[in-house]
């Protein structure tokens, strides 16, 4: 790790919450009201918002940190309304399939399961709630009754929500896999070297109330592996350390094919990581899926074209930011805007646990 490394990596981070927090002001703000008098009105138009820093992110790790991202497999149709089932060998996956979304599927529909306390960071947790993320608490009785209520919004929203599950509910760390050995232990299931026994109560049940409210076309199987170095958490990005390459290879399953009893659907989640864990133990083998999928899923033009558009939003907001510095000096009415923002923010995570549990809650 070197000073350069080191720069890179307190750029990155800077520029993500500065983006996040002074995007969240401008751009989500003023359309809070929206969202209580037109809310799908108002969850589109935050999406476009919301995918354009997701570009950004993806512009970062790529063109800043050097992070080289390689696709093979079958990807869905990028239209459909997914669940996508990932394993956890960091907790970095969340942001590198942004870049598989970007390329091969809808990063603006683009919605990610998380752990309850990050909803109240400022700026990335505000983003992060007005996109209508998951918040979990790990309690599976509020888990169950929000995971109900976040597929009913997306379905009177008229949106084709894509989202993300990591079915092992923890990263493949030292804690993790004791647990997972223990797992398997108790119920006679078979030791793994490459993934954590996946808990399958969430997935049954984001599978049960996707169909329930016709927003799941598609179960696609994502599997994250890292050929040369690996890299843990956001911590690590900070400080300039990154993976080179990260390989992504996918899978996908039409809703007609997934099984529909609780015991059918635990059974084909558990032959799934099985699969998993056979996909990596070649990667790891031979340091790429071209041994199971020999085409990559992505064109060289298409590549030339994503190329373009990441720098095309890092100028945008690179302009954003030299904008947002000349207002918070030349006009103090500007500040005050900022200050009010910040308070609505506050506001509705005091009084409704946040934007996403307002909208959840609404009736459309």
């Amino acid at each position: 790790m070197t000073w350069k490394d080191i720069s890179k990596g307190i750029l990155f981070g800077a520029l993500l919450y500065l983006t996040s927090f002074f995007g969240s002001i401008v751009f989500l703000t003023p359309i809070i009201p929206i969202f209580i008098v037109w809310p799908c009105v108002g969850r589109h138009l935050s999406d476009i918002f919301l995918w354009l820093w997701y570009i950004l992110a993806v512009a970062l790790f790529e063109l800043l940190l050097g992070v080289k991202i390689v696709i093979h497999g079958n990807p869905a149709p990028p239209l459909g309304s997914t669940l996508i089932l990932c394993n956890h060998r960091t907790r970095l996956e969340w942001l590198f399939l942004m870049s598989y979304q970007l390329r091969c599927a809808s990063l603006k529909d683009f919605r990610i399961s998380l752990k309850a306390p990050l909803k109240k960071i400022p700026g990335p947790g505000w983003a992060m709630q007005t996109a209508g993320f998951l918040f979990l608490h790990r309690v599976w009785n509020q888990d169950k009754h929000r995971i109900t209520q976040a597929m009913r919004y997306f379905a009177r929203c008229y949106t084709r929500p894509q989202f993300l599950l990591f079915p092992e509910g923890i990263d493949f760390c030292a804690r993790g896999l004791a647990k997972s050995k223990s797992f398997a232990e108790k119920n006679g299931f078979p030791m793994y070297e490459y993934v954590l026994h996946p808990r399958t109560t969430g997935f049954i049940h984001f599978v049960s109330e996707m169909r329930k409210n016709n927003i799941l076309n598609f179960v696609v199987d994502v599997t994250v592996a890292y050929p040369k170095n690996i890299v843990h958490d956001e911590v690590d990005l900070v400080k300039g350390i990154a993976p080179e390459e990260v390989h992504i290879y996918v899978q996908h399953f039409p809703v007609s094919d997934i099984p529909v009893s609780e015991e059918k659907l635990e059974a084909w989640c558990q032959d799934l990581w099985k699969q998993k864990e056979n996909y990596l133990a070649r990667f790891y083998e031979h340091k790429t899926f071209s041994v199971i999928s020999p085409k990559a899923a992505v064109s060289k033009s298409k590549e030339k074209e994503i190329y373009l558009l990441l720098w095309a939003v890092v100028v945008f907001w690179s302009m954003f930011l030299f904008g947002i510095l000349y207002l918070l000096i030349m006009y103090s009415l500007f500040k005050w805007y900022c200050l009010l923002s910040i308070f609505t923010f506050v506001y509705f995570q005091a009084y409704y646990g946040g934007i996403d549990d307002f909208l959840y809650a609404s009736e459309i």
